[in-house]
């Protein structure tokens, strides 16, 4: 019984981490295109934040086979694939945002 509580666990945590990266990417385009926040040193800590909660992403999937166990081997991949891409736009959008954008936003 404690196998399927990890399982169950892990799941919950992958999901919780999938969804705050999703919040993440709208950050992104709503304060590139918006500018929402005024302070630059708050809107480059959430950038850190939300790549921070996108690095185990990948991790995790790859790491436990057991995930999901009614996707199969080509829904994996997909899902691993596509979890890589949202870790390489986090960390491009944060690299971009710590580096070269001030506190408003593009237009």
């Amino acid at each position: 019984m404690e196998q399927k509580q990890k399982m169950v666990t892990e799941a919950r945590i992958f999901i919780r981490l999938g969804l705050l990266s999703f919040i993440g990417l709208a950050f992104y385009y709503a304060h590139l295109f918006f500018g929402l926040l005024s302070n630059a040193f708050l809107f480059k800590a959430l950038a850190v934040t939300f790549l921070l909660a996108t690095v185990p992403l990948p991790i995790i999937l790859v790491n436990n086979k057991k995930l999901f166990p009614e996707l199969n081997s080509s829904g994996k991949a997909v899902l691993t694939a596509a979890t890589v891409l949202l870790l390489l736009h986090h960390f491009l959008m944060t690299f971009i945002f710590v580096m070269f954008l001030n506190s408003n936003g593009m237009f």
